[in-house]
């Protein structure tokens, strides 16, 4: 039984049921309770950080695959944050470049990047665990990439449409909340589901790592 795997699985899971409580509370009230926008990117990517810093402590002490994972999820964890600098290197360039205006390529190329952020975060989670749970749980863990797929889609989307108030906020430095916030915050909010689907999977990962069951190694598979 590994201590850092299971400590992982624990951070991961209250960090679920914060975040999906906190979603699905301003869905319930109508946006009286907003997480923001730095909630949105930066606590998720906090909270990841956190928990795939235990698991690839304890990688050591699991088979082959569960090696592989987890050395795959940190790429796909790292491809998702360079989402981020992408989105950033954009409106850099747009900032700095003011004769560029703000083209179609930067708008599909900003809300993809941000899409990507939000949705990276929540395929690393999936790819962590689905080798640790059993059928049912795979199951949820693939109904919560797709509802955080269609609602990073709608984020990016959004985000894209309101490059040029960005940009034009960024140039002259104006310290106000942009009117797309709002919404932005508002779609964020559904992603309580993924959380929620999510935490139900992870408790399912804790209990078998916790009951001594492991993950297949590369060569065979293990029970259910």
């Amino acid at each position: 039984m590994s201590l850092t795997l299971r400590v992982s699985l624990t951070i991961f899971s209250i960090g679920f049921a914060i975040e999906g409580s906190g979603e699905l509370y301003s869905v319930l009230t109508g946006g009286r309770f907003r997480p923001g926008v730095n909630l949105l990117f930066l606590l998720p990517v906090v909270m990841t950080v956190a928990g795939l810093l235990f698991v690839w402590i304890g990688r050591h002490e699991w088979g082959e695959l569960h090696r592989d994972r987890v050395r795959q999820a940190h790429i796909v964890f790292g491809l998702s944050v360079l989402g981020a600098a992408v989105a950033g290197a954009v409106l850099a360039v747009l900032v700095f470049w003011p004769s560029l205006g703000v083209p179609a390529w930067a708008e599909v190329l900003f809300g993809a990047s941000a899409a990507s952020l939000v949705l990276g975060t929540f395929v690393t989670y999936v790819y962590l665990v689905f080798h640790l749970v059993g059928p049912a749980s795979r199951g949820i863990l693939a109904a919560s990439i797709l509802w955080s797929l269609a609602v990073s889609a709608l984020i990016g989307l959004t985000v894209a449409v309101n490059l040029a108030p960005i940009v034009g906020l960024v140039q002259h430095r104006q310290p106000v909340i942009p009117g797309f916030v709002s919404p932005l915050d508002s779609l964020s909010s559904y992603l309580f589901l993924s959380y929620f689907l999510l935490l139900a999977a992870y408790v399912d990962a804790h209990r078998r790592v916790a009951s001594g069951a492991r993950p297949p190694t590369a060569r065979g598979s293990a029970a259910d």
